[in-house]
């Protein structure tokens, strides 16, 4: 949320840092993390410096799911938004003197860090990947269910389209993602009824195809959600024990 994340940075602020480390409460850092992110920012000059994190999941996902994981990159590698699980920042950035960025608390459902991130480099904030800076999150089974997979592609697509709503204004908005979702519920609908078809015959390329569909009808129907402000309610539950 990004009240919580604001309130963060603030209790960082009450002590004076040169540099803030984010990351999210269900994951563990490597003894060597801050060290890494610090040391490539020295190197490459940059202010922020973002990490991959592995997954360790408790059952493992769908066949049908496609990992979300990035591809491998080389430390240094500039990069124009980034998540708060694994991420040090310059003080100059949250500071007043400096850039005095916060994360918007209209976000509350979701992209409010790449929303953050994404400003901070457009305010010309150098931003860098750091490939060996690890931190480890497990993954619980209810997680990696259909239902809440589909879920995240839909909470995903509405915030990703109200996020453009809030920053450009929502008749920009809806010229790029009406079209775009348009394009995707028209695609996710035949491809859905196609994969239902073809199940009975060829059950896991059938069913590639039938999901493949749904994720394109969650995107879809998820963008037009985003264009109108509606929240999303992803994050009102609870995964895990």
């Amino acid at each position: 949320m990004p009240f919580a994340r604001n309130r963060a940075l603030e209790a960082a602020l009450e002590h004076a840092p040169d540099w803030v480390a984010l990351i999210d409460d269900d994951e563990r850092a490597e003894p060597d993390w801050i060290e890494k992110l610090l040391a490539a920012c020295g190197q490459f000059n940059a202010e922020v410096a973002n990490g991959p994190v592995r997954r360790i999941y408790e059952k493992p996902a769908p066949h049908w799911w496609k990992s979300q994981l990035l591809k491998p990159r080389p430390t240094g590698t500039e990069i124009t938004e980034a998540p708060t699980n694994n991420v040090l920042i310059s003080a100059r950035i949250i500071h007043k003197d400096g850039l005095g960025l916060r994360f918007d608390e209209r976000l509350t459902f979701g992209s409010e860090d790449i929303d953050f991130f994404r400003r901070t480099h457009a305010a010309g904030a150098k931003m860098i990947w750091v490939d060996d800076a690890f931190v480890e999150e497990d993954i619980p089974a209810s997680r990696v269910t259909t239902k809440r997979l589909l879920s995240r592609m839909h909470m995903a697509a509405t915030s990703g389209a109200f996020n453009i709503v809030l920053r450009e204004g929502r008749g920009k908005a809806a010229l790029h993602f009406i079209p775009k979702s348009a394009r995707r519920m028209t695609f996710g609908g035949l491809a859905t009824v196609i994969g239902f078809c073809l199940k009975p015959f060829a059950r896991e390329r059938g069913e590639k195809l039938y999901y493949y569909g749904l994720i394109r009808l969650m995107k879809g129907s998820g963008n037009l959600r985003g264009l109108l402000g509606q929240a999303h309610n992803y994050y009102d539950v609870i995964d895990g024990n």
